[in-house]
């Protein structure tokens, strides 16, 4: 059995089609295509050179080829998916190559799509310290790692919850209704969860509504505001949404002042 690769026997394989279509982000860019073995032997197929031209303008490949996996006895005739990676930050578009099998160079068209992709780091963040208003500050750092601008979104507001509200609300219940069945069990349970949440945490991003090419980071400046209504002795939770990452985020209660009242046994 022969193996075809983009640098090894590319020679012995025929395509059935003069033009060849990838469409997708530039990540993923997939098509089909047929292939055919008039050899006398099994041919193993990895990969197809690629032939570069201007028309490719920003999209050059990272490979340098098409790729393949798949196997074909003498004779046979396939339909075959195959697949290309590219820069990723690509401007979407179409662009134009060629490839070079056979002998033959059919064209190689590229359907770049729109790809919005963002990482953030840290994914989680900790604080110390709950009391009424209280403030939390916190630097993250933003990549665009897709092809279009991306716009730091506004967060105005959020969530914040009790990390024990769930299971000391099902216990309590779980005690005073469990013998009544499932239902009045639930029915207490969402009453107790309304009574313990507590108002809206406001976010600010210092940096919302600017903007970060592909290919380039930001840091953000961030301010976490708790509401009036928390508990100083109690531990919360939350999530923040930026576009489709989430960051979550814990803050430990922290009362030096009642630690030292202990230690002097007051």
């Amino acid at each position: 059995m022969l193996t075809i690769t983009a640098d090894t026997f590319n020679e012995r394989l025929q395509l059935g089609e003069d033009e060849i279509i990838l469409n997708g982000p530039p990540g993923q860019l997939q098509g089909q295509m047929l292939i055919s073995n008039k050899n006398a032997e099994p041919l193993r197929i990895r990969s197809i050179p690629l032939l570069h031209d201007q028309r490719m303008g920003g999209g050059q490949s990272q490979t340098e080829s098409l790729n393949v996996s798949c196997r074909l006895q003498p004779g046979e005739k396939r339909i075959q998916d195959v697949w290309l990676e590219i820069d990723p930050q690509t401007p979407p578009g179409t662009y134009e190559s060629i490839l070079n099998v056979g002998g033959t160079t059919p064209k190689l068209k590229l359907v770049v799509q729109p790809n919005i992709e963002i990482n953030i780091i840290p994914a989680h963040l900790a604080f110390q310290g709950v009391s009424a208003g209280r403030t939390h500050n916190a630097e993250l750092t933003l990549m665009n790692m897709g092809n279009i601008p991306f716009q730091i979104p506004e967060v105005k507001h959020i969530t914040t919850l009790d990390m024990d509200y769930l299971c000391r609300g099902l216990a309590m219940d779980m005690r005073d209704k469990g013998m009544e069945g499932f239902m009045p069990v639930m029915d207490e349970l969402t009453k107790n969860i309304h009574r313990d949440m507590v108002g809206w945490s406001s976010i600010h991003i210092e940096e919302s509504g600017m903007i970060v090419a592909p290919g380039k980071r930001m840091q953000l400046h961030f301010t976490l505001t708790l509401p009036q209504d928390v508990d100083p002795g109690k531990d919360y939770s939350g999530n923040i949404r930026l576009w489709d990452k989430e960051i979550t985020y814990s803050i430990k209660s922290h009362d030096e002042t009642s630690s030292a009242k202990k230690r002097n046994g007051k």
